[in-house]
């Protein structure tokens, strides 16, 4: 019975993940035949310093929830208690956003007309905490059901008041956070109401919770100071990358096209594969925490191994299927043969960017969240001084180059860790070679029905 939900809950996980990706690929598009690559740019410059708003508001709160009531010590009342730890940082976040906006704007990103666009972002943080809250509960007890629908209500209404808007309004970014924020509101409001309804028909227990502050501590603190740091360490690279760009000689406008066209086209279509995926990482943590609390050793080798190979195996294949539709991939979407370059480029990189993103909610599940911290912000670090040291001399192949390292470093640091806690040993046939034989396969099966179709047409 247990496996059965389990494997549901994957289920609609993963066609949510898969489907709101894929909106969030054409809603990508609809963005760049309105603004352009070098207004895509600017779009994520902003994106990412709100992002750092986000993992100051949300970071270890909704793995703190589903870990409490993993481990049978979640109530209203050490739920209430998390949902407040999470206000107070997200207002102070927003707080801090929308007073610094014209700051920000200027002398990080390099241009006063974000300021509007991040103070209009700056009150959908208290919101987006709240269901971070909310949504780790719901994934501590199996439901995937209700956080799925909010995130497609939060889609459907940012999309659709986004459209709506760019009618209405004169600057395009500025109609892009306003639906962005309305979208927030709604999810909200939609997580809230179901939440309340499930725990009054669940009977969630009502009773007074002790040492509840110190458990999220424990559990949160870490999580937080980690991704936020990161963030911040992430929120800079990302304001050095078109900096770097324009002193190797591209221009403003170029810079920011060059940026864009890596961060706001590529990369989303990267990481789109790994929407198969996402569900595994998320439903690992509870089920890790269980297992580690009843001290179910042999439980947790089983988990880990048959993750390691699922995973290994989909990204190889998924591999394969990148380098060889690149090209059709980059013209279908954005009618560009740069994006798809830098797609074939970087798809031997999916293997380790996918089992870096399990093994991370794998060791989060097991109370490792403290050495995550450690690799991450070391990784982060690197990447800040390779990328302001490197891109103004070889440009966006030095960012490519970078990004490389970068996963080979934090995964080969993140799998160590996990194999040393669990007592498994790499089994290379079965993980490595296995998939690696049926991704070239695949390769060669998919060029030979490439060239079949060419050659018919």
């Amino acid at each position: 019975m247990k496996k059965r939900v389990f494997y549901l809950n994957a289920v609609i996980l993963t066609a949510s993940s898969v489907l709101l990706r894929l909106s969030n690929i054409w809603f990508r598009v609809f963005i760049c035949s309105k603004i352009g690559a070098s207004g895509m740019g600017l779009y994520q410059l902003i994106l990412s310093v709100f992002i750092l708003g986000i993992t100051l508001s949300t970071s270890g709160v909704g793995l703190a929830v589903t870990r409490l009531v993993a481990e049978g010590r979640g109530t209203r009342d050490s739920i209430r208690r998390c949902v407040c730890y999470a206000l107070v940082l997200s207002l102070a976040a927003a707080g801090a956003l929308f007073t610094c906006a014209d700051f920000i704007s200027v002398h990080f990103i390099g241009d006063p007309v974000a300021a509007a666009p991040l103070r209009i972002l700056a009150p959908s943080l208290p919101f987006i905490a709240i269901c971070a809250c909310l949504k780790g509960y719901f994934l501590a007890i199996r439901n995937t059901i209700v956080p799925a629908c909010g995130e497609w209500l939060e889609q459907f209404v940012t999309i659709g008041a986004s459209i709506f808007l760019f009618t209405r309004l004169a600057a395009p970014l500025e109609a892009l956070m306003l639906g962005s924020t309305i979208g927030e509101v709604f999810s909200c409001a939609y997580i809230v109401v179901l939440y309340l309804i499930f725990a009054g028909r669940r009977g969630l227990s009502k009773a007074k919770s002790s040492g509840v502050f110190q458990s999220v501590v424990h559990i949160a603190a870490p999580v937080l100071f980690g991704s936020f740091f990161r963030g911040l360490l992430s929120s800079t690279e990302n304001i050095l990358i078109p900096r770097g760009l324009r002193k190797y000689g591209a221009g403003d406008s170029g810079a920011l096209a060059q940026y864009g066209t890596m961060q706001g086209m590529v990369m989303p279509i990267l990481y789109f594969p790994s929407a198969f995926l996402a569900a595994l990482s998320m439903l690992l943590i509870p089920e890790m925490a269980e297992a580690n609390a009843g001290g179910k050793r042999a439980t947790i080798q089983r988990s880990v191994e048959k993750a390691m190979r699922f995973t290994l195996t989909f990204s190889f294949l998924m591999t394969s299927v990148l380098i060889v539709f690149a090209d059709s991939i980059g013209m279908a979407f954005y009618k560009s043969t740069q994006v798809g370059n830098i797609l074939r480029i970087m798809a031997p990189i999916l293997p380790l960017m996918y089992l870096d993103s399990v093994v991370d909610g794998m060791l989060k599940g097991l109370d490792q969240q403290l050495y995550s911290l450690k690799y991450n912000f070391s990784d982060s670090v690197m990447r800040v001084l390779l990328i302001a040291g490197l891109v103004p001399i070889f440009g966006i192949r030095a960012y490519i180059a970078i990004l490389f390292m970068s996963e080979i470093y934090n995964a080969s640091l993140s799998i160590n860790r996990l194999l040393k806690v669990t007592a498994i040993e790499v089994d290379v046939v079965s993980w490595i070679l296995t998939p690696a034989v049926l991704a070239a396969l695949l390769y060669y099966l998919l060029l030979l029905l490439q060239k079949a179709l060419c050659f018919a047409v």
